[in-house]
């Protein structure tokens, strides 16, 4: 087991020494019994939230290295899920493999010390829940965004309503994770319908925003592709290779092949139109953020700021920033002179390239 535990998350074999002495410090502990025996129940059900109250409960009482040892203990039945479910020995390799990079990422912010405390991404890999599939990885989940999609079949071409109620920011964008909007200009959409019309504020899927006007559409003119709950899969970045556009290519033509999804689903500071204004068109994050159609979303703090600078990172601190990557320095350049970078959301009609 130890050799494939090693292989499949990506760890060491100085992590593992340190897994397996916490192990047998706890082994005989009742609440380690316990949550072993409640983490394979879990497994079996595929349940990563009851799963992540678990890890929780080892973090909090036995420390930072103890999801690793969990995840240790019960790799055996993590194994068997994966077999059972038919997935191959590769992608489980791939999809758990994250969790060296998240202990990679604790090390790097507590100074070398080895721990696990994004347990609840991880307990979704452990239940596959979420798959790795060449580049990108990809999660089956109800839509959870606040917009309705169509196909407009006199126009031939997506389009996408927001919904009722939403506040907006004067130029178009919805409010933050707690919903309030701060600044002049404010308002929010109306959204109804009767048998013949949909009346709603359309959104530009090529900037991301909210058209301030409603507009009319004849419904016989649209067929429903989504609304809230309806079933879409969800694209995940990792870290890690570059965003290339045959890498893309390819791991979507694998998850249509898997998973045969009416749309692929993305929230991300990679599909921020903004980016365009602080790299080359032929980038391959440019590339990467124009194959979305575009939505705005809720976000308190712009996610390119941790993923660029790191955890934690507050626009104060990127103005102040000692940038030591071109990325970091055109980004905080762009800040600097007044840009705004926003985390945005986005959909890819499936299969990819309608």
């Amino acid at each position: 087991m130890n050799n494939t535990f090693l292989f499949d998350t990506g760890l060491t074999d100085h992590h593992l020494a340190l897994i397996k002495d916490r192990y047998n410090q706890v082994k005989e502990l009742p609440l380690h019994r316990v949550l072993v025996e409640k983490s394979i129940v879990l497994l079996e059900e595929q349940d990563n939230k009851a799963l992540f109250l678990l890890f929780d409960q080892g973090f909090k009482e036995l420390g930072p290295l103890y999801p690793l040892v969990l995840m240790y203990a019960v790799y055996p039945s993590i194994v068997a899920l994966y077999t059972h479910l038919g997935i191959s020995d590769a992608v489980r390799q791939a999809t758990l493999s994250d969790t060296g990079l998240w202990v990679k990422t604790y090390e790097n912010q507590h100074r070398g010390l080895t721990g696990l405390d994004r347990y609840g991404w991880i307990c979704r890999d452990l239940c596959a829940k979420v798959l790795r599939l060449g580049r990108l990885e990809f999660e089956q989940d109800p839509f959870r965004f606040p917009y309705s999609i169509y196909y407009d079949r006199q126009l031939m071409r997506y389009r996408a309503f927001a919904q009722d109620s939403l506040v907006c920011t004067d130029g178009g964008y919805i409010g933050n994770s707690s919903g309030s909007v701060t600044g002049a200009g404010s308002w929010s959409t109306t959204c109804s319908s009767d048998d013949t019309l949909l009346f709603a504020h359309e959104v530009d899927q090529g900037l991301g925003i909210i058209s301030r006007t409603p507009i009319e559409i004849p419904l016989a003119d649209l067929t429903n592709i989504c609304t809230k709950d309806t079933l879409v899969l969800s694209v995940h970045i990792p870290e890690g290779e570059p965003l290339t556009p045959s890498l893309v290519d390819a791991s979507f033509s694998l998850a249509q092949a898997m998973y045969s999804p009416t749309l692929f689903v993305c929230d991300s500071w990679l599909l921020d139109p903004e980016l365009s204004l602080v790299l080359p068109p032929e980038s391959n994050i440019c590339h990467f953020m124009q194959r979305f159609k575009k939505f705005p979303v809720s976000f308190s703090t712009p996610q390119i700021y941790e993923r660029v600078f790191g955890f934690g990172a507050t626009q104060s601190d990127i103005e102040a920033w000692e940038c030591t990557t071109s990325l970091q320095k055109k980004v905080q350049a762009h800040i600097l002179g007044g840009g705004i970078f926003r985390t945005m959301g986005g959909y890819i009609p499936a299969p990819v390239g309608t």
